[in-house]
């Protein structure tokens, strides 16, 4: 029986594109960019681009037969992670709510669980099988990106499994500030991305979204995207109140990790 907490993927839309930005700096909107449309790179070339890191969840197998305390023990393994902020997802043996705790899903990579259980003197108990999240190979935003922006709306916790119905609109960026439109409405919601997605700006001068683990070009800020959803994020209540601060108190709706449609068709012709 899987557990999966609410805490990445993809689809497909279209729409027409704007050429809408000014730059940071520009005297027309502050000292911050506006970006609101962008058309597409040429996405074949980009895909064909080795990725930093490979992307998937990084596995600690299991090595022993569950003790008989199994269940025990993995309660006080889920417990630790959730005072952690860092479980993702769990699954018991059996089908039903009263099995031992046989595999565990964590926010955290594979060099920060050693490190925390470590400090901590505690064993890793080796029946169950662990999930560790890929390490990043960028940080959330690159300096010249930075300058552009009032804030970057990304959660810091790691992202768990999404749910993965289709959604599409657009991200805009206006006078430093993200949002969105889905379904072809307005952009007048402020925007929240997950914390694999980051922020820079290409050799064009766009700003970009980029997957922070393998470092590959996810799409133009602008273009027509697409999303699964609804998507899920950690919000912490001080991120949120600086959002708002910086950026109106508009509603705030997660978008998680959107790539380019673009994008898609070009990694999965039809």
């Amino acid at each position: 029986m899987l557990k999966i907490l609410p805490l990445l993927l993809l689809c497909t839309a279209c729409s027409d594109v704007d050429d809408g930005r000014t730059n940071a700096g520009s005297s027309a909107r502050s000292d911050f960019a506006t970006q609101t449309g962008a058309p597409a790179p040429d996405y074949r070339a980009l895909l064909k681009q080795p990725a930093l890191v490979e992307e998937g969840v990084r596995e600690l197998k299991v090595a022993s037969s569950p003790p008989a305390d199994a269940k025990s023990v993995g309660d006080t393994w889920i417990a630790r992670l959730k005072d952690r902020g860092a479980l993702l997802g769990y699954g018991l043996a059996g089908k039903g709510p009263d099995g031992a705790v046989e595999l565990i899903d964590t926010g955290l990579t594979e060099r920060e669980f050693k490190v925390w259980t470590a400090k901590r003197g505690w064993t890793v108990p080796r029946h169950i099988r662990w999930g560790f999240a890929p390490e990043m190979s960028l940080g959330a935003v690159s300096k010249a990106a930075g300058r552009g922006i009032r804030f970057w709306p990304a959660s810091t916790a790691r992202t768990g499994a999404q749910h993965q119905a289709l959604y599409n609109g657009r991200i805009e960026l206006r006078d430093g500030c993200f949002f969105v439109g889905e379904f072809g409405k307005p952009a007048d919601r402020l925007a929240w991305f997950h914390a694999e997605i980051g922020l820079d700006i290409d050799d064009a001068g766009y700003f970009i979204l980029r997957d922070r683990v393998t470092g590959q070009t996810l799409a133009r800020v602008g273009e027509a995207l697409s999303w699964s959803g609804p998507p899920s994020a950690v919000i912490d209540e001080a991120a949120r109140t600086r959002l708002q601060n910086k950026c109106g108190s508009a509603e705030i709706n997660i978008v998680g990790a959107p790539q380019s449609t673009e994008r898609f068709l070009a990694q999965y012709p039809h």
